[in-house]
């Protein structure tokens, strides 16, 4: 074969390829995110190559001169394969720097990135060069090579896994986990207990609260004043926090324990079970009194052909003395609610140094909190049982869900396991705590992770409007980027958990501030105040009557 021709053909089948890789990369991860310098990359890849071999046919003798070894001998004698080491040497340089680039500097030029280049730049020429003619004594320039870019790599991970460590001691790396236990008080330090309280205009009732930082639960006054505590001291050698709790009609407190187990105990705090299970956020009872919870699971799902990890979740329904009856997978209610840059990201995130830093710390082990992760695609965070036949859209028996990954509401048939309704993509951002009102309306509390403010809306579910919202005035002056709740009063106002603020209050319609509570639990050293997930106000003591004395306990 001649020369012409293997030129020819080389080049023929690196535009097709590169074109191929373009499409490949544009199908799998949108062609909207393949950076410009991609594209950059492989046009002046072409044209140095097609310039190469220009000069290669114009000044063929000085070529051959300039290549190491008698590679004019080694062509002469096999032309084909010559070309076909040349073709795969050029492939390799070609898709490995891309990969490089892509998933290990980020197409950003610095030191560590130019080593690595020329480190798989000598890789390249050195491989095909043993290739065309083996030999013991040309393998030193191929280990010089690969010492080379092994320590650009390396570079590349030590710097990863510093950029992670530095992220879990700053406040944007703490803004970014799904709970934060404390929260900067500098401003608010002298706010402590009730703040305001207009009892003429407020709903008197008994508020149920825990901080996140503890293990103990309230009942507390209107006026702040602590009527009953609930406590425990269980040795767990990770912790041991309760985020929700909820109160039953016998004195009884559930409680959510840290993502690990659920507990429940009676009014004076002994335990009556335990249950070693990873719920998280909410607690919902129907009336059978079977629990309602949600549980997480590291798991492995397919995007199309390609396995990927999922942190998949379970509507669990348990017995009221702690046996698992059901369990109710979500991916396959939602997977087609799953956007598939979702996926794509955690693909990403696993050829990422980042990702291959988490996954060397913990070998095959889950992540240690898969609501940090790119694996997190539901975090799902309210479960709520539809009690009555209401209208067309909420029925009796299925379960009102509130996804925060997926900036949606959805309701599903329990017994089919089938998604019936959805609501709130292009709406909400990063949703909490949706709940049924008495006027089968929904009330949401809607974070705004994007925008950078909060809101509580009421949808009507059937004509999916918006006919009431709460917006702070500035709407910056309100803002939790996690957590949150909302419950609507039966004097029509709203009482809503500022959680990453530690701070909850109570509104009219017309969003006047009628009460006002801030977490008294305060580190006076750091001036950081301890957050609240989700507080209640017990309004129908009839459903708990042995909180009657404690009402009229002198106010």
């Amino acid at each position: 074969m001649k020369l012409k021709k293997i030129i020819i053909i080389i080049l023929a089948l690196m535009i097709f390829g590169s074109a191929l890789t373009l499409l490949l990369t544009g199908f799998i991860f949108g062609f909207e995110e393949i950076p410009p310098i991609f594209v950059a990359f492989h046009l002046i890849a072409f044209l140095y190559t097609i310039l190469f071999f220009v000069v290669f046919i114009l000044i063929k003798k000085l070529f051959w001169l300039l290549l190491p070894l008698d590679t004019k001998k080694i062509y002469i004698k096999d032309k084909s394969r010559f070309g076909v080491i040349a073709f795969l040497c050029l492939a390799f340089f070609f898709i490995g720097s891309w990969l490089m680039n892509h998933y290990f500097f980020d197409y950003k030029f610095n030191p560590t990135s130019l080593l690595a280049n020329l480190g798989i730049s000598i890789f390249t020429l050195s491989l095909a060069l043993i290739l065309l003619k083996p030999s013991k004594g040309k393998y030193l320039s191929l280990y010089f090579s690969g010492v080379v870019l092994i320590v650009s790599l390396m570079l590349s991970f030590v710097t990863s896994a510093q950029q992670i460590q530095d992220e879990r001691h700053s406040n944007k790396a703490l803004e970014s986990l799904p709970y934060a236990k404390w929260v900067s008080a500098e401003k608010t330090i002298k706010k402590r207990g009730v703040t305001r309280y207009i009892p003429e205009k407020s709903y008197k009732g008994i508020n149920i609260y825990s901080s996140r930082i503890l293990s103990t639960a309230y009942l507390m006054d209107m006026f702040g004043n602590i009527l009953h505590t609930w406590s425990a001291n269980i040795n767990y050698k990770k912790g041991y926090e309760w985020p929700f709790v909820k109160l039953l009609k016998n004195g009884d407190l559930l409680e959510i324990a840290s993502k690990k187990m659920l507990v429940r105990m009676d009014w004076h705090s002994n335990i009556k079970w335990l249950k070693k299970i990873s719920s998280h956020h909410y607690i919902d009872m129907d009336e059978n009194d079977d629990i309602y919870t949600l549980l997480h699971n590291y798991e492995v799902a397919f995007w199309s052909i390609i396995p990927l990890p999922i942190g998949n979740e379970y509507v669990a329904i348990l017995s009221p003395e702690g046996k698992i009856k059901r369990e109710i997978p979500l991916y396959k209610i939602f997977k087609n609610e799953i956007p598939p840059d979702r996926l794509k990201k955690i693909a990403q995130w696993l050829i990422s140094p980042k990702g291959f830093v988490t996954r060397i710390e913990r070998g095959i082990k889950p992540p240690r909190d898969i609501f940090a992760t790119p694996t997190d695609i539901f975090h799902s965070n309210c479960v709520e049982i539809i009690k009555r036949d209401i209208n067309d859209v909420l029925k009796k028996g299925n379960v009102l869900i509130c996804s925060r990954r997926l900036d949606l509401i959805g309701i599903f048939d329990v017994k089919e396991e089938k998604l019936v309704w959805t609501w709130g993509k292009g709406q909400l951002e990063g949703p909490h705590n949706s709940t049924i009102l008495e006027n089968g309306n929904i009330l949401i509390f809607d974070n705004g992770i994007r925008r950078k403010y909060s809101r509580v809306i009421e949808l009507n579910p059937q004509t999916e409007e918006i006919v009431w919202q709460y917006l702070a005035d500035p709407p910056e002056s309100f803002y939790s980027y996690w957590g949150g709740g909302n419950q609507r009063l039966p004097n029509g106002n709203t009482l809503i958990t500022d959680a990453n603020n530690g701070r909850v209050f109570e509104i009219t319609k017309g969003g006047e501030i009628v009460w006002e509570f801030y977490n008294t639990e305060i580190d006076e050293k750091e001036k950081k105040r301890a957050t609240i997930y989700h507080m209640m106000r017990i309004t129908d003591m009839t459903n708990y009557p042995f909180l009657k004395d404690l009402e009229n306990k002198p106010q």
